[in-house]
């Protein structure tokens, strides 16, 4: 058996090292007829090198015309097969013309709009290839800056181009990311990487997350990192989870039991130790506290967020009963671990102690009501997330008029139920209250 297990190990070592995991990353910085981008080749350089770290097998183009673009997604192709997962990545310019989203070569200098589409790679004709080839597609575009010929092209009688890129369908098994939300512009930065690349590169390398919990994080960081003028949007038809950084390792296999010992004639010390514990005191449990309190007609959950807010990112949603352990407090705000280890904040409202192991020896406070002013600011981070911009003195010194939109009602429609649900319950909870 053991001569088995060596022989197997070594086939597998024979094994490519990348066979599974494939990327592409292009980066375009030194446009030859617009502005440059000074951060667009350190964020390709950068994600190329912590794919590699993680076992992609990388194809890296830097700078390229659009005949070097054409050969490396040629190149790309004949790499992958059926079961790989495929990771496209591209910072620099794109743009959309109607409904088509393009990827911009530094060699692109169109004179009319026609021209930039003739002169540029149609992202569909990216996505397309990477459909035929692979089952499982990642597309990640860092790439939705301002179009670098809007000017230009205006002055020659072109219309206006439209903001930012377009969303994409794509079929099943795909996962494409945007570092800002449809028809927004996203940031190139100030360091060496843009935010949204930043970010990506905190999180792409953890194992154990799919990729729906990295973009989670991911977002979180972008979203602060920019004060919430830039808010990471995804599209997936994923059908199982990817992990880019593989699953979680499993706990190590028990060893088997030595074999008894001989008896040497020598007393059993196994007695005295069984006697000793006895004495010990008993180690307290960690108490195991509990969701509770939940309005039956509300959306049956308390949501576990990535900070002490109630605009902070949902990292899980929480139903009646679930168990949970507080590891600190801040405020009405619980930081809590969930039985599978995921951490977060919740709020204290509707968390008891306790169930299961040793109850607290002291006496849990219950936590005082919302102040008028925590409730006003959280019913307006959730429309301050979903893009509204407000009018009054003390919105704009709360939240900014960055890269928003003063359309209550669009933003209202973009908001999500649980969203909605909060918000009215939070100016329930401000009148019952008497807030002005």
């Amino acid at each position: 058996m053991r001569l088995l297990i060596v022989v197997l190990l070594a086939l597998l070592g024979t094994l490519p090292a990348h066979a599974d995991k494939v990327a592409m990353v292009l980066g375009n910085s030194g446009y030859l007829h617009a502005n440059p981008l000074p951060n667009a080749a350190n964020d390709a350089r950068d994600i190329a090198a912590r794919l590699g770290e993680i076992g992609f097998d990388v194809h890296l183009g830097l700078d390229l015309t659009r005949a070097q673009t054409l050969a490396l997604v040629e190149d790309f192709s004949k790499a992958l097969k059926p079961e790989d997962v495929a990771l496209f990545y591209y910072a620099g310019h794109g743009v959309q013309i109607g409904t088509e989203n393009y990827v911009i070569p530094v060699d692109a200098d169109p004179g009319d709009e026609q021209g930039l589409v003739d002169q540029s790679v149609k992202l569909q004709t990216i996505l397309r290839t990477m459909e035929l080839r692979a089952d499982r597609r990642i597309v990640i575009l860092d790439a939705c800056r301002n179009n670098p010929f809007a000017e230009k092209l205006a002055s020659r009688g072109v219309g206006e181009t439209s903001r930012g890129l377009a969303k994409v369908e794509a079929g099943v098994g795909s996962f494409i990311v945007f570092s800002t939300q449809p028809g927004n512009v996203a940031l190139d930065g100030n360091g060496r990487n843009s935010p949204f690349t930043t970010a990506l590169l905190a999180h792409i390398g953890v194992a154990g997350e799919d990729i729906h919990q990295m973009m989670l994080r991911v977002r979180a960081d972008v979203v602060a990192a920019t004060g919430q003028a830039q808010v990471p949007w995804e599209n997936s038809s994923l059908i199982d989870e990817v992990y880019l950084a593989g699953a979680a390792t499993a706990p190590a296999a028990e060893p088997p039991a030595e074999p008894a010992a001989e008896p040497t004639g020598e007393p059993a010390a196994e007695p005295q130790r069984q006697a000793l514990a006895k004495l010990a005191p008993a180690q307290p449990e960690t108490p195991w506290y509990y969701v509770s309190g939940l309005d039956p007609n509300g959306d049956g959950f308390l949501a576990l967020r990535s900070g002490t807010s109630g605009d902070a990112t949902r990292l899980a949603k929480m139903p009646e009963g679930t168990r949970l352990q507080l590891l600190d407090t801040q405020g009405v705000w619980y930081h809590v671990r969930l039985e599978d280890g995921r951490e977060g904040w919740a709020h204290s409202r509707w968390i008891a102690c306790c169930t299961g192991g040793t109850a607290r020896s002291e006496t849990v406070a219950t936590p005082a009501p919302q102040s008028c002013e925590s409730l006003w600011h959280d019913r307006n981070a959730i429309w301050a997330a979903y893009g509204y911009c407000f009018t009054s003195a003390r919105g704009k010194a709360a939240f900014g008029t960055a890269g928003c939109s003063r359309n209550q009602a669009q933003a209202q429609a973009a908001m999500s139920p649980a969203d909605r649900a909060e918000v009215d319950r939070l100016k329930a909870q401000e009148a019952a209250q008497g807030c002005p």
